[in-house]
């Protein structure tokens, strides 16, 4: 009887490992969240799971004295499929651009370590901020336990990160509810010290067009998530800095349906439309970037003409300034481009004041890397010469970002300065 307690205890913790060291609270990954536009510089959103009810956060400006206790009840969601608890807290009243210390757990149980975030400096503040880039972090062939998204994550971790911006396709199957687990806590080292905001890949959402839920993501990414506005379209400011995600959806499939996403005079159009017309007149706005799964510009057939149509007339519009994007498990870096023509430059590696936006392809962090190809596309100024896994490191300081991108040996094998 003994024997077999202590082969069903084995087994538990076999099957859980995956997720959480048994008995243990993880997976956490800071945010910001609002019904509208959120406060950067006063609030920040922590998720984490649990295998006990009731889990709190203790914070506080002094990693020894972690006197605060969020007063308000985190939204606690039990997952039967893996037998834990998805927690979301939102703290407020946070000062700006003040590094706090915080943990998770609860009495009687388990503590995390001691992490620690910084707030969000006032809006239109210059100083520098550092942001990892990433994307196609899917666990597919070659990936298939996130080892080669681990691999970014520990080098990512080595800069000074204000919060990551992630292209989509988090997971290769988004309907799997252990594999988000798996990459939160494979990600952990990162988004529980810098704030992860996403957009969504197509992996990450219903594929299937005849049911009700097509282009939209499953219950475990509503219980683990907690973003801005509808968690799908959202934008937030960090500084001078104006952030807006897009949700591309199934692009590919959906165009064959007729039902791409951001179609003119849809409601997520017009909010795209108000959120950047508000952004170009903020006189504290220095930088508009905006950042979806689908390419607007890329090599071969990733490239769906009617998404582009859809999204370019705002683009050109509101004169975003850079666009990243994945699905390509490629890296591929575009001239500046408006209304179709492609902006002219002497030097390759230096925007300088460019009359156009700058486009990205940033989906190697993890997935199954696919062909090279894209030099003969008049629009391309660099894409890697071999398959490589990559991630980037944006430093914006002022009116100016630079952009460095490196596959996992930590080699640098593009970097350029975007001047304004």
């Amino acid at each position: 009887m003994m024997y077999k307690k202590v082969l069903i205890i084995a087994i538990i913790i076999k099957l859980s490992g995956s997720l959480l060291v048994f008995g243990q609270t993880g997976n956490i990954h800071l945010s910001w969240t609002g019904k509208s536009k959120p406060d950067a510089a006063h609030t920040m959103a922590i998720n984490w799971n649990a295998y006990v009810s009731n889990s709190i956060v203790r914070y506080g400006e002094d990693s020894l004295q972690l006197n605060f206790t969020k007063r308000v009840k985190p939204i606690e969601v039990f997952n039967n499929g893996v037998r834990s608890y998805n927690y979301k807290l939102r703290l407020s009243c946070l000062k700006p651009g003040l590094t706090y210390y915080y943990q998770c757990g609860s009495e009687g149980s388990d503590w995390t370590a001691i992490y620690s975030f910084k707030t969000a400096p006032i809006q239109g503040s210059q100083d520098k901020y550092v942001v990892g880039v990433w994307g196609d972090t899917q666990n597919n062939t070659g990936n298939l336990r996130f080892e080669q998204t681990q691999k970014v994550i520990r080098l990512m971790t080595k800069y000074p990160l204000n919060l990551s911006i992630h292209m989509g396709d988090i997971v290769e199957n988004g309907s799997v509810e252990n594999t988000w687990y798996q990459f939160l806590k494979v990600a952990q080292p990162v988004t529980a010290i810098a704030p992860f905001m996403p957009a969504l890949g197509n992996h990450d959402v219903n594929n299937k067009a005849n049911e009700a839920g097509f282009q939209k993501p499953f219950s475990v990414f509503y219980n683990s998530f907690n973003l801005p506005r509808d968690n799908l379209n959202y934008s937030y400011d960090y500084g001078n800095i104006h952030f807006v995600v897009v949700n591309s959806g199934f692009a590919q499939g959906a165009a064959k349906e007729g039902r791409t996403l951001m179609q003119k005079g849809s409601t997520d159009y017009n909010w795209l439309d108000r959120d950047l017309a508000s952004a170009k007149k903020n006189k504290n706005i220095t930088w508009i970037i905006l950042y979806a799964h689908y390419p607007i510009y890329s090599f071969g057939v990733s490239h769906v003409p009617e998404w582009q149509y859809n999204l370019l007339p705002l683009i050109d519009k509101y004169q975003v300034d850079l666009c990243l994007t994945g699905h390509r498990h490629v890296y591929e870096r575009h001239k500046a481009i408006r209304n179709g023509k492609e902006y002219q430059q002497t030097d390759p590696m230096h925007y300088n004041h460019p009359t156009g936006t700058v486009y990205i392809t940033n989906g190697s962090s993890g997935g199954s890397l696919q062909g090279l190809g894209g030099n003969q596309m008049s629009s391309i100024i660099f894409t890697a010469k071999e398959k490589v896994y990559t991630y980037a490191i944006m430093t914006v300081h002022g009116p100016k970002i630079t952009y460095d991108v490196y596959d996992i040996n930590n080699n640098k094998i593009d970097s350029f300065s975007l001047v304004k």
